[in-house]
């Protein structure tokens, strides 16, 4: 199985930690997936340094799939304190 056929999951509370996996794995990690939560609290930019690593981004953003992830990400946007 080639290494870009693998997307993992980075299911972590802050860009730090995600990052830090990442360096952790290497060129051992080539597909990268960033849901709703990781997404709405560290934003495109993640998403830049993760390219900057050449990964491929499997961006996840399904808002109307599991009412849990969105309850959690709500927690996180109620949190921008925006209009």
């Amino acid at each position: 199985m080639k290494k870009d056929q693998i997307i993992v999951a980075l299911d972590f509370p802050s860009e730090r930690d995600a990052l830090n996996f990442v360096d952790e794995m290497g060129t051992s990690l080539s597909f990268v997936k960033v849901g709703m939560e990781l997404f709405f609290s560290t934003g495109i930019p993640l998403l830049n340094k993760l390219k900057a690593k050449n990964l491929k981004i499997f961006l996840d953003l399904k808002l109307h799939d599991i009412p849990n992830t969105v309850a959690n990400a709500m927690k996180t946007l109620a949190q921008l304190k925006v209009d």
